[in-house]
């Protein structure tokens, strides 16, 4: 099954996602980290195809082919985001879904399962992040500088020889998805330099709008779906101390411990198989 590329309107901002797979088939929505696009999830959506499921994948505002925020304080915050990832999901007219979350896509999950005027999701997969961010300053700092000041170079080789060396802890990659990486995550600036393909305002926002750790381990304890947590072991964001709260609040979760660090890239069988056994359970 191929790719298909289509945008829809949300709020007034025009949001890019790829769809893979039959219009009634039980729906799968993937919502990708940070600086991230809904490209990522390309692998799984390949799988789970294969098992008979439809895949959308939203590039989330300010990243990917989706529309830059005129207010960036207000649309790129936490609410901001939510309530996008909300009215996209209610295109699809579902009464639930299963929702898979990388990082900030992750986070969005655990908000989007507590907001009552949300589409109800089934079944929930957590990629490597957790409620809080307690124990992962090193983390939070090392992706505040490079998303702040992001590289720009001549030549796409240039930015893949870049993103090889920045994100080559979360598995191993062959050269082609390194390309592939690269390509979907790329944009040429106007002084004929290519750099990453997000809106540098994303992160201010975003660390504005933290919720108090009180709130979200609020939210982690009241989640009552089936939840699967990926854990690379070299994560400097989803960091050991929180993984054992996690599982002292929730001892009901599925846990895939992985030796890698932020985040797990879903693309290999070591990853892939045990997220599809779940979803498709």
């Amino acid at each position: 099954m191929t790719r298909t590329d289509a945008f829809v309107t949300v709020d007034g901002t025009e949001v890019h996602y790829t769809d893979w797979g039959e219009t009634d088939a039980p729906l799968v929505v993937c919502v990708h980290g940070l600086s991230r696009n809904g490209r990522d999830f390309d692998p799984l959506a390949r799988r789970l195809v294969g098992e008979g499921y439809r895949v959308v994948c939203p590039d989330m505002p300010g990243r990917g082919l989706s529309e830059w925020a005129d207010d960036p304080a207000s649309e790129y915050s936490w609410a901001g985001l939510l309530g996008t990832l909300r009215e996209f999901c209610d295109t699809f007219e579902r009464e639930e879904i299963r929702y898979v979350g990388t990082s900030m896509g992750g986070l969005l999950g655990m908000l989007l399962s507590e907001d009552d005027e949300a589409v109800s999701i089934s079944h929930f997969v957590c990629n490597d992040i957790g409620p809080v961010f307690v124990h992962a300053e090193d983390g939070i700092d090392r992706i505040v500088d490079y998303l702040t000041d992001p590289p720009a170079f001549d030549t796409y080789t240039e930015l893949e020889d870049w993103y090889r060396e920045t994100y080559g802890t979360m598995n191993a990659q062959t050269d082609a998805e390194w390309r592939r990486f690269t390509l979907t995550s790329a944009r040429r600036r106007d002084d004929g330099q290519v750099t990453r393909a997000y809106d540098e305002r994303i992160v201010e926002a975003l660390l504005h709008s933290n919720l108090p750790p009180e709130e979200a381990w609020g939210i982690w304890e009241s989640l009552d779906l089936p939840t699967f947590v990926i854990w690379g072991h070299e994560s400097d964001v989803l960091t050991e101390p929180t993984v054992e709260e996690m599982l002292e609040r929730r001892p009901d979760i599925e846990l895939l411990e992985l030796d890698c660090g932020h985040p797990p890239g879903l693309n290999v069988d070591e990853q892939l198989d045990p997220v599809v056994d779940f979803l498709t359970e």
